[in-house]
């Protein structure tokens, strides 16, 4: 026998879970055995056949049968509703990418739109940047206040919410990337044939993650139905005949968007700064709206490209619907501006790609809030 040939085959390390690679048991499969022509003396071939039979005849320790796939799920039991695994970070988003050397004009996990500028191809999660460099995922459903984070686009990642502009723009940063800018978002979104949908011109519900359920209503069920008594008891909104404002021309928003800073991008391990609560809002809805339950209900924010057909011809996937996605704007203005809807609305301030919300302050964020990094090539 060959003393350089292996007599058990082992395969691969096995993917266990969703987001997280582990040691899969190994079992044996096949024992080899070879043996060679010896015509020779008797002695020789007894002593040779007692070899084959001592390593034929050895048994392989039987592995203990796998764990099975980790569902992700737990009984709640809070609001009856079903909350994911909240106890395991690497759950809650995506492996973190290894480094990679650049492909193309853009870093790798972005797309080129129109030779102009690069976008991530999926939404964006949260690496965790400990004090000796290593990084670890953050939970989607955790505030990044004072944390050391950076973003990563990957693919089969829940996307990060329960964030502001201002953080995401310096989670982009971190990642030698930079917020959005609302037309830059908006060209990738369209696609090169500029339709309202990545897919098409129409809505076809469920191609993107629009139909989702309603986590408020699921952990707050008594808060939900008291909300929806008082809208359907509100009396009708007058109609005003006052002329609108003219609108901004697009220009202000393009020069500050093309106006070069000469603020130092933080360091790699600099902490997001903390979110504030915006003066509009009320402590109570703040806190109800950022509860970290509403980022575990099963049925709402979906996995990173796992909506196949939501995904344009630049290679970019769930620009609509899933979560909000905050883009870049004149931080000196009241407002900032998130876009594309969520799991649960695409329509009501703009269908699709035209979709943008303007009404919440830079610092706001709640469990539908994400966002996507850019780059120049």
């Amino acid at each position: 026998m060959r003393s350089d040939m292996p007599l058990v085959s082992v395969p691969d390390n096995l993917e266990s879970g969703l987001f997280q690679r582990a040691d899969g048991p190994l079992e044996a499969s096949t024992v080899l055995c070879h043996t060679e022509s010896v015509l020779q003396f008797r002695r020789i071939l007894v002593a040779f056949a007692t070899v084959i039979v001592a390593a034929c005849g050895a048994t392989v320790p039987r592995a203990e049968p796998p764990l099975p796939a980790d569902p992700r799920v737990d009984d709640a039991t809070d609001a009856g509703t079903s909350l994911r695994d909240s106890d395991d970070a690497a759950s809650a988003v995506g492996e973190a990418p290894t480094p990679e050397s650049d492909s193309g004009p853009c870093p790798k996990g972005m797309a080129f739109v129109e030779s102009s500028f690069c976008i991530d191809a999926f939404e964006a999660s949260l690496v965790e940047v400990n004090a000796d460099g290593t990084e670890t995922p953050f939970p989607n459903y955790r505030s990044p206040d004072g944390k050391s984070v950076r973003a990563v686009s990957v693919k089969g990642a829940i996307p990060q919410t329960f964030i502001s502009e201002v953080q995401a723009s310096v989670a982009c940063e971190q990642s030698g990337k930079r917020l959005c800018r609302w037309k830059e978002w908006k060209t990738a979104c369209e696609g090169s044939a500029r339709t309202a949908f990545p897919y098409g011109a129409t809505r076809t519900k469920a191609l993107c993650n629009d139909s989702g359920k309603n986590p408020v209503a699921a952990v707050f069920p008594e808060l939900w139905a008291t909300a929806l008594k008082n809208a359907k008891s509100a009396p009708p909104k007058a109609t005003s005949k006052k002329k609108r404002a003219p609108k901004k021309s697009s220009k202000s928003s393009s020069a500050h968007a093309t106006t070069k800073t000469k603020k130092k991008a933080p360091a790699k391990s600099a902490p997001l700064p903390a979110s504030k609560k915006p003066a509009d809002v009320s402590q109570e809805v703040w806190t109800q709206l950022n509860d970290p339950r509403l980022g575990q209900v099963e049925g709402t924010v979906a996995l990173t490209g796992s909506h196949e057909q939501c995904v344009n011809d630049f290679g970019v996937f769930d620009m609509v619907g899933n979560v909000h996605e905050w883009v870049a704007t004149d931080l000196s203005l009241p407002h900032g501006t998130f876009a594309g809807g969520y799991f649960l609305d695409t329509s009501i301030n703009g269908d699709g790609c035209n979709y943008a919300t303007r009404a919440h302050a830079h610092d706001y964020h709640d469990y539908s809030t994400g966002f996507r990094c850019c780059a120049d090539p």
